[in-house]
């Protein structure tokens, strides 16, 4: 069984929630919890709950960082959540996301594959808190774009990954 964390921008196009549906589904994989990121990251909890419940499926969400570590012009909000009156879901609150990603890694070190599917911040405050999180994991995947009128800023920031 793949252990999973996924740290979403989950609320605004379909394919995070396209993600979330199919890691639910399928049955060799052990979703230990997800965390949002971006705009209203309190909303797009509450979407990927309503999928989770919808599922049948209980998992700990964290309702991460909602700014973004360099200056971005555009940080969308959830427009998908205007659909949460049509769903069962929890309310939530922001939270610490990097102390529980960090648990869920130290929890089972070697053996948690993360995929990061939106804005990194979530995953830049981990594995700055947290140097050693990068060589406890078995694998990370990323996959991440911006689109915009205005070009993002020239500064970078950079992870070294030691391990």
């Amino acid at each position: 069984m793949e252990k999973i964390l996924l740290d979403t921008d989950i609320g605004g196009d379909i394919d995070d929630a396209v993600c979330l549906a199919y890691l639910l589904k399928e049955p060799a994989c052990e979703l230990l919890g997800i965390s949002t990121v971006c705009g209203e990251p309190e909303k797009r909890a509450a979407v990927a709950d309503a999928l989770c419940k919808a599922a049948g499926k209980n998992i700990p969400i964290v309702a991460g960082l909602d700014t973004t570590l360099q200056p971005v012009p555009v940080y969308p909000t959830p427009d998908g959540a205007v659909a949460l009156k049509n769903w069962a879901h929890d309310p939530f609150q922001k939270g610490d996301a990097s102390a529980f990603l960090y648990q869920k890694i130290k929890e089972h070190p070697k053996e948690v594959t993360f995929i990061a599917i939106g804005n990194l911040t979530n995953v830049a405050t981990l594995f700055r808190e947290h140097p050693d999180a990068p060589s406890l994991l078995k694998g990370l995947f990323v996959m991440n774009g911006y689109f915009g009128e205005k070009k993002a800023s020239s500064s970078i920031l950079e992870l070294e990954f030691m391990g």
